[in-house]
C-alpha cells in the first residue's frame, strides 16, 4: 500500500515517479507483500467511451494491478456508454455472476446509489472510483481533490488572460459530481474576476457525457454569439478541449486562445506541445488503479482495510466515505518532458507528428 505520508505533499517528480513505479511493479502492499486471495470475480463498471482514459488507461491499468496483487482474481469489465439504466443492468449482471467487489465509475452520481443498495443486499462492497456516488451508504471512494483541480485550471486561465477578456466555460457532464466540484474550484478564482468586470463570462455550458463532439458544438455557439470575440476557454478535460480547439481552428483561432484541460492524455499533451492547448492536469492513473486493486484484495478476503490506507473522508450526502485521494499536478509545456522521463509516455509516442525541436521532441 502507498502509505499516507507518501500521499501528502508529493511534488511533481515524486508523483510521476510513483506512478511509473506502479506500472513497473515497484509498489508493494501492506507489510511488503500482497495477501494471497482465493479465486474471485471483481466487476469494473466504466461510464462511457467518449472520455478516452476509461478504456485507454484505467481499464488496462486496473487489469494489470489485479494481475500483480491478486492473480487469481478475474476482472470483468462493463461499459455503460453514458446510460445510467444500462449501468444499473450491468451491475445486476455482475452481481448475478458472483462479483465480490464492484468498482464503479458512475454515469450519474445520484442514480448510481441504487447500484450500491442492490450490492449491499448481496453483501458486496462498492468502491466509487474517480467519481463519487452520492446519497447512499457507499463503502469507499478512490479519487482526487476535484475542487483543487478546478482551482488549478481557473488560476492558469486567469494568469493567461488579461483585463477585459471574454472567457467561455465548457463544463463537464451535469450528472458527474466531479464536474460540479471542478466548476466550484475554477469559479472560486474566476467569479471575482467576472463580478468585477476584469473578465467577462460569455458562455457557461454543461456537456452531457463529457462528449468532445458536443463540446465542439458548444464552442461554435459561443463563437457565433460573440462574433469570435473569445480570449480564453475553461475546458474541464482534455477530450472536450479537443472539441473546443477543433471549433477554434475553424475560425483560425487555434493556438491564439488559451484552453485548459484535464487528464494529461496523449492527445492533450501533444496539443500542449503544439501550442493549441495551454495546460492539463495529470491524474496518475496507475496509482488510482493500484489503490483500487489493493483495497479490493482486503475486501475479497473479508478483511477490514487498515486505517492508514485512507487519508480522508468524503461527505456524499448520506455518510462520511473513507477516501483515498491521489495527488494531481499541472502539466504545461515547461514540464511536459517529465512524462517521458518517468515512463508515462515514450518519446516516440509523445513526439509523433510533432515538429523536431518542439519541447522534448
Amino acid at each position: 500500500m502507498i502509505p499516507k505520508r507518501l500521499r501528502l505533499g508529493r511534488g511533481l517528480i515524486g508523483v510521476i515517479a510513483l506512478a511509473a513505479a506502479v506500472v513497473l511493479g515497484g509498489c508493494g502492499s501492506v507489510g511488503g507483500t500482497t495477501p494471497t486471495t482465493p479465486p474471485s470475480l471483481v466487476a469494473l463498471l466504466l461510464p462511457d467511451n467518449t472520455t478516452s482514459r476509461w478504456e485507454g488507461q484505467d481499464r488496462p491499468n486496473l487489469i494489470a494491478a489485479f494481475k500483480k496483487h491478486s492473480p487469481s482474481t478475474t476482472v470483468v469489465v462493463y461499459n455503460a456508454l453514458n446510460d445510467p439504466s444500462k449501468q444499473q443492468s450491468q451491475a445486476e449482471a455482475a452481481l448475478a455472476k458472483g462479483a465480490k467487489v464492484l468498482i464503479v465509475i458512475p454515469v450519474d452520481a445520484v442514480a448510481a446509489a441504487s447500484i450500491v443498495t442492490e450490492a449491499h443486499q448481496q453483501k458486496v462492497p462498492v468502491i466509487a472510483y474517480s467519481r463519487l456516488i452520492k446519497n447512499t451508504n457507499l463503502d469507499y471512494f478512490i479519487g482526487k481533490d476535484s475542487e483543487a483541480v478546478g482551482k488549478i485550471q481557473g488560476q492558469w486561465l486567469a494568469d493567461h488572460t488579461k483585463t477585459g477578456d471574454n472567457i467561455a466555460l465548457i463544463n463537464g457532464s451535469p450528472t458527474d459530481n466531479n464536474a460540479h466540484l471542478f466548476n466550484k474550484g475554477y469559479m472560486s478564482v474566476l467569479k471575482p474576476l467576472f463580478d468585477s468586470n476584469e473578465r467577462h463570462l460569455v458562455g457557461d455550458l454543461w456537456t452531457d457525457g463529457w462528449d468532445p463532439a458536443k463540446a465542439q458544438e458548444e464552442m461554435e455557439q459561443v463563437l457565433t454569439k460573440t462574433s469570435n470575440n473569445v480570449q480564453g476557454v475553461l475546458s474541464a478535460n482534455d477530450g472536450m478541449a479537443g472539441g473546443v480547439i477543433a471549433a477554434l481552428r475553424e475560425h483560425n483561432l487555434a493556438g491564439k486562445v488559451p484552453v485548459t484541460g484535464l487528464d494529461a492524455t496523449l492527445a492533450g499533451t501533444q496539443r500542449i506541445l503544439l501550442g493549441t492547448q495551454g495546460m492539463s492536469v495529470l491524474q496518475p492513473i496507475p496509482v488510482f488503479a493500484d489503490d483500487a486493486a489493493q483495497l479490493s484484495v482486503f475486501l475479497i478476503k473479508g478483511e477490514k482495510p487498515p486505517a492508514d490506507f485512507f487519508q480522508s473522508v468524503t461527505k456524499n450526502g448520506a455518510v462520511d466515505v473513507p477516501t483515498v485521494f491521489v495527488p494531481t499536478v499541472p502539466i504545461t509545456k515547461d514540464n511536459i518532458q517529465v512524462l517521458i522521463q518517468n515512463g508515462l509516455y515514450t518519446k516516440a509516442d509523445l513526439c509523433k507528428d510533432i515538429p523536431a525541436g518542439t519541447g522534448p521532441c
